[in-house]
């Protein structure tokens, strides 16, 4: 390309370039990232699912090399797929369907080369390429999924020093790079917010853009997780989970575990939240050590079919303990147990209301399960079901401290939302004694 047209692309800017050579219209938070790109050394945004992001951050590659010489523009993220397939397709799409050529070779690798001086790079984290490798006086670094992104990988990219460095996530964790790049090292950055609200088809009420965030994903997300979990702040608000300290287990401990692929150890400990009819579910949860799985989950079943389950299921595997919600209806089937003796089996009536096995620290029996819970998943050493309803209850229950040092599980009265799944895991924990300990 003649360097008198990279000037001439240079100088009329990202948005103008979209408009005019590629053809396309990007909506007001995509001219935002698309300027911020220009005029900022370092850029972070922070989105809702299916925002727009990758788009205008493939728009804004291909304008980089297009308007400076020389320049390399690199885009990396945790995972091979989200930088291919994701972001990397987004750019093909532009470069093939550009009002007019851009000139140029695009690879079925992810490459786009101009020549040996200006191309743009697409490789995940976890491959062999080594971040040390390019430089540049016109180098861009895009991170995809950057609240993904470890920490080292941060650093390595940091030692590039890229003429610029764009971030693009979700508000899925309150640690790391992408975390402190809208928190702690916010001066540093031009950030940029991009919630449900601020994106086209939920501002019109109608399909604008296809693919991206519509008003019926908002509800649905809201019907699944509910609008205090964390999960509904990430995916729709853009907003980090705040207070970590008050919440029982932080979203991306939850995400974590969930990924996990651990190798059960121990006793074989099953623990069952009773319902009987309602919106209320019964959940009966396996846990082995660090793995745990959901065995049984069922709404309007009566609690004599409820212990026969149990029994069948002690008859069935070698059951350590079962441990049943004692509160309510939970009593009957209790005492159903208790008449069919299932064999091995030791039954653990479970009270939350009751006193905690450590009185010092625990306002009662549930506060203490759920911190052991938590324990576990603070250490990685957790192995869950990839379930929506799991997480989204474990990451939005909170706690609060009575007196000086006495930890209390926020009451259901101020989460209504129902809290099955996490209630029957935290009960796993309530079968030994060894399983409590302070909270440091």
């Amino acid at each position: 390309m003649p360097n008198d047209n990279r000037v001439a692309l240079r100088q009329a800017g990202p948005v103008e370039f979209v408009r005019r050579t590629l053809g396309e219209n990007p909506y007001d938070k995509q001219v935002e990232i698309l300027n911020a790109v220009a005029n900022s050394r370092r850029v972070s945004v922070v989105g809702c699912n299916a925002s727009g992001k990758d788009w205008a951050a493939a728009r804004a590659v291909l304008w980089w090399v297009c308007s400076h010489s020389p320049s390399k523009a690199i885009i990396t993220g945790p995972t091979t797929r989200q930088v291919d397939d994701i972001l990397w397709h987004e750019l093909r799409i532009a470069y093939a369907q550009a009002a007019h050529a851009l000139g140029g070779r695009m690879f079925r690798t992810s490459r786009y080369e101009i020549d040996n001086n200006n191309f743009a790079l697409g490789f995940s984290t976890n491959s062999p390429y080594n971040l040390q490798g390019f430089h540049s006086p016109n180098l861009l670094v895009v991170v995809t999924e950057a609240h993904a992104v470890h920490q080292m990988d941060m650093d390595a990219i940091r030692r590039l020093n890229p003429a610029r460095l764009l971030m693009t996530g979700n508000a899925l964790t309150a640690a790391g790079a992408f975390y402190d790049s809208h928190h702690s090292r916010r001066r540093l950055y031009h950030t940029i917010h991009v919630a449900a609200a601020d994106t086209p088809n939920v501002k019109r009420g109608s399909i604008v853009i296809p693919g991206m965030i519509t008003p019926e994903d908002v509800d649905d997300h809201r019907e699944q997780w509910g609008e205090e979990s964390a999960q509904y702040a990430g995916a729709v608000l853009a907003k980090f989970p705040e207070d970590l300290d008050e919440i029982a287990v932080p979203l991306t401990f939850a995400l974590e575990a969930a990924k996990k692929r651990l190798q059960p150890a121990g006793e074989l400990i099953i623990a069952c939240d009773v319902a009987r009819y309602g919106h209320a579910m019964t959940v009966v949860m396996k846990r082995q050590g660090p793995v745990a799985r959901i065995v049984w989950r069922v709404r309007g079943r009566d609690t004599m079919k409820t212990a026969d389950f149990l029994h069948r299921y002690c008859l069935d595997n070698p059951v350590d303990a079962i441990v049943v919600d004692d509160t309510g209806v939970g009593g009957g089937v209790v005492d159903r147990l208790k008449a069919l003796r299932p064999p091995r089996a030791r039954i653990v009536p479970f009270l939350g209301g009751a006193a905690a096995v450590d009185k010092d620290h625990f306002a009662n029996r549930v506060s203490e399960a759920w911190y052991a819970m938590r324990t576990r998943y603070l250490q990685h050493d957790l192995d869950t079901d990839d379930d929506p309803a799991l997480i989204a209850q474990v990451s939005s229950r909170k706690y609060e401290y009575r007196g000086l040092s006495q930890i209390a599980l926020e009451s259901k009265r101020k989460n209504p939302d129902r809290m099955d799944e996490a209630d029957a895991l935290a009960m796993t924990f309530a079968a030994s004694r060894g399983e409590f300990t302070i909270w440091t």
